[in-house]
């Protein structure tokens, strides 16, 4: 068995104490390198837990506008069938107004048919009638003309009737109901525009009258 001196012995522990002491250092080395993960682990821990939260804000966001997208989506498609009943109603309302001219243009083409035929009637009743008399107002004339006129430039016109002879004249306004304005008319508008029309029975006994069925 072999004894060691006492600096051997002192030697042996001042290597001892100085492992101690490195290995004290490295482990305060170690301790200071898990904290430091440790706080990497707390902060990088906290990151996460507010990119959770906004994870849940934005879920939660997206929750409420998908319910807004789905509710838009209903009121669109209610908007749309009301468009569409709107769009029937329209071609309906169309049609129903396309029928009404089409109506209207035939009771119009027959009420003027109608009306020409009956102011056509009383022309020629009246015509007939005093053609077959050649008498008016106590003047016998020799010609009974209907629809007399003279075309040409601004002389364009004609009136109903015309009686004549060689010294009187007498132009009869045929209406199937007359007014008191009418008078004034044929005294004024048209027996200006005859005499300018036909200004050789300017000089002429004229005779102004007015045939008609009814008169207020």
């Amino acid at each position: 068995m072999r004894l060691f001196t006492k600096e051997e012995i002192r030697e042996l522990f001042s290597e001892n104490n100085k492992a101690i002491a490195e290995l004290k250092e490295s482990q305060n080395k170690t301790d200071a390198q898990i904290a430091e993960t440790n706080k990497g682990i707390a902060e990088l821990k906290e990151r996460q837990e507010k990119t959770d939260e906004k994870i849940d804000r934005l879920a939660e966001s997206q929750k409420k506008t998908d319910a807004q997208i789905a509710k838009t989506d209903a009121q669109l498609a209610k908007t749309d069938a009301q468009l569409a009943k709107t769009d029937a109603q329209i071609a309906e309302t169309a049609k129903q107004i396309a029928e009404t001219d089409a109506s209207l243009k035939r009771l119009g083409k027959y009420h003027g048919g109608l009306s020409n035929n009956v102011g056509s009637a009383t022309e020629e009743f009246f015509y007939n009638a005093l053609k077959k008399k050649r008498t008016l107002n106590g003047i016998r004339f020799d010609r009974v003309e209907r629809n007399w006129g003279r075309q040409g430039g601004k002389q364009n016109d004609e009136f109903d009737i015309v009686m004549l002879n060689g010294t009187a004249i007498s132009v009869i306004e045929v209406k199937l109901q007359a007014h008191e304005n009418d008078i004034d008319k044929i005294l004024t508008t048209q027996k200006k525009r005859f005499n300018e029309i036909f200004p050789e029975y300017k000089d002429y006994e004229q005779h102004w009258a007015l045939a008609t069925f009814s008169i207020d």
